[in-house]
């Protein structure tokens, strides 16, 4: 018989490393305080690579790489690296493993989860591009902005309370305004799961994300002032968040678990697979790069290109058995990445100035791709622990739950 005694929301803050919290953790007031008041995980550990989908999938499955399917923000279906999807996840998702015992699950703006393991379902504002083969950044989807923009449609969909009409931004190539589209839909998602959260049939388990951080992170660096500006301003919203709870009387029905997918590293180098490995099947993860290989003989060949450059080869043992023989992989040097090189590239030279200058994949074990982590709430007993592996995440949040697989106070003393 299920035993659930809580409520859950969980937040990800798309790119909050463990190094940033403890640098600037001043200037993130609430996520500091859950941190003193609850189970704080000063470094929870990234699969590997450590990129968005495989930290999305890590969290939400209790599961490494190799065995939940999604080894990259790319996989491989024998013709081409392309875009993973929920449908690529080969194991049960926290959502899944939810709704089967009886649980009511909502997923707002959480990418990786499928809409059928749910009983409310709204898609990440950036799904869309990036499902239709964006191959190197996240970017906003016309469709779901102009939803969430546009008026209190979102919330009446719900049946709660919802805010005051908004225009919808008009469509621009403006990257400064693009941005702040994107922190305003990064708000309304937050809006939207305090609503849920705070209305007459609340969700047993909400999962929700704020995603400009990574991206403005990218573009601007890491402890860059817009760095500073975007991460501050999720700390804002989960303070909104809790809040809300406060002041419907809801703060104790829910734990509030805030993590993130990945960290993230100041890049002052590019390395460019197209010139290095000419007419190679590959895609970049970052620091860390997936080449398709023919065979041992071609295999050998890519690690040569690659080794003059400075690349380093990887054992592969993030990518599932199935097809790892398809696969080489690498580590770029320190402060390196692989990205495709530029438009007007001279076709030679094999590395210069990245378009993202910071990023994530680093080899494995690197500290900066460490992770934020916390839950706070009722029963959760104030704790630092200094590290956890990132398949640490699901278990601790199904216990919390009180799904089956361990009794609930094994991860709260």
């Amino acid at each position: 018989m299920r035993t659930t005694a809580r409520k859950a929301i969980v937040i990800l803050i798309d790119g909050l490393s463990a190094d940033y919290f403890e640098q600037h953790r001043a200037n993130l007031p609430h996520l500091c305080a859950l941190a003193s008041q609850g189970l704080h995980v000063q470094r929870l550990r990234s699969p590997v690579p450590a990129t968005s989908m495989p930290g999305r999938v890590s969290m939400i499955t209790g599961e490494p790489s190799q065995r939940h399917g999604v080894f990259g923000n790319h996989v491989f279906d024998g013709q081409s690296f392309r875009c993973a999807m929920p449908s690529d996840i080969v194991v049960p998702t926290i959502a899944q493993r939810a709704r089967a015992t009886g649980l009511n699950v909502a997923s707002v703006g959480y990418a990786m989860v499928r809409p059928e393991h749910t009983d409310f379902y709204y898609p990440a504002w950036w799904l869309r591009s990036f499902m239709q083969h964006s191959r190197f950044a996240k970017a906003l989807n016309e469709s779901v902005v102009s939803h969430l923009l546009s008026s209190r449609h979102s919330f009446e969909e719900m049946g709660v309370p919802g805010g005051e009409p908004e225009e919808a931004a008009s469509r621009t190539a403006d990257r400064s305004l693009e941005l702040m589209r994107g922190a305003a839909c990064d708000q309304r998602i937050v809006r939207m799961i305090a609503a849920l959260a705070c209305s007459d049939s609340p969700p047993d388990l909400i999962l929700g994300e704020i995603a400009l951080p990574d991206h403005i992170q990218h573009l601007y660096g890491f402890e860059s002032e817009a760095a500073h500006w975007s991460l501050s301003t999720a700390d804002l919203l989960v303070g909104f968040l809790l809040h809300r709870l406060e002041l419907a009387g809801r703060r104790e029905d829910y734990v509030v678990a805030v993590t993130s997918d990945h960290g993230h590293s100041p890049i002052s180098t590019a390395i460019y697979p197209d010139v290095v490995l000419g007419a190679a099947l590959w895609q970049s993860e970052g620091a860390t790069l997936h080449v398709a290989v023919r065979d041992s003989l071609h295999r050998r060949e890519v690690e040569r290109r690659l080794l003059e450059v400075g690349a380093e080869p990887m054992d592969g043992s993030h990518i599932p058995a199935g097809i790892r023989d398809c696969i080489a992989t690498f580590a770029a040097p320190d402060r390196h990445s692989f990205e495709q090189s530029p438009n007007d590239h001279d076709g030679l030279t094999p590395s210069g100035p990245p378009a993202a200058i910071s990023s994530h994949g680093l080899r494995p074990g690197a500290p900066a791709d460490d992770r934020f982590c916390v839950f706070a709430g009722p029963s959760v007993i104030q704790s630092e622990v200094p590290d956890e592996a990132a398949e640490w995440f699901c278990p601790t949040l199904a216990r919390m739950l009180g799904l089956p697989g361990g009794s609930q106070e094994e991860s709260l003393a």
